[in-house]
C-alpha cells in the first residue's frame, strides 16, 4: 500500500458539475430563442405610431397632474405663461415689419 491518500473532500473543494449534454444544450438555445422572439415582438409593439402617441399623451398628463390625478397649478400657469410670452414676442415681431 502506498503511503500517500487522495485529498479530503470539504466544504471549500470546488466539485465539478457534469459537462450538459447536447439534448440540454439544444433546449436552453431554443429557450433563449424564444425569450428573443418575445422580447423583439415587445419592442416591435412598443415602436408602433400608436404605442409611441400613447406614450406621449402619459407623459405630457403626467406633467400637469399629481400622483392623484389632481391638476398642477404651478406647471399649467409656467406653460401659460411661456405660450403668452412666445404669442407677444411673435406680434411685436410683425408689427416692426
Amino acid at each position: 500500500m502506498s503511503d500517500v491518500m487522495p485529498p479530503a473532500l470539504d466544504a471549500t473543494t470546488p466539485v465539478k458539475a457534469p459537462a450538459p449534454s447536447v439534448e440540454d444544450l439544444q433546449a436552453e438555445i431554443e429557450s433563449a430563442r424564444d425569450d428573443l422572439v418575445q422580447s423583439l415582438n415587445e419592442l416591435k409593439a412598443q415602436t408602433k405610431p400608436g404605442a409611441l402617441v400613447k406614450r406621449g399623451q402619459r407623459n405630457v398628463l403626467g406633467f400637469f397632474t399629481d400622483e392623484f390625478g389632481g391638476v398642477r397649478p404651478d406647471r399649467v400657469a409656467i406653460v401659460g405663461a411661456v405660450v403668452v410670452g412666445i404669442l407677444a414676442l411673435g406680434a411685436l415681431r410683425r408689427r416692426r415689419r
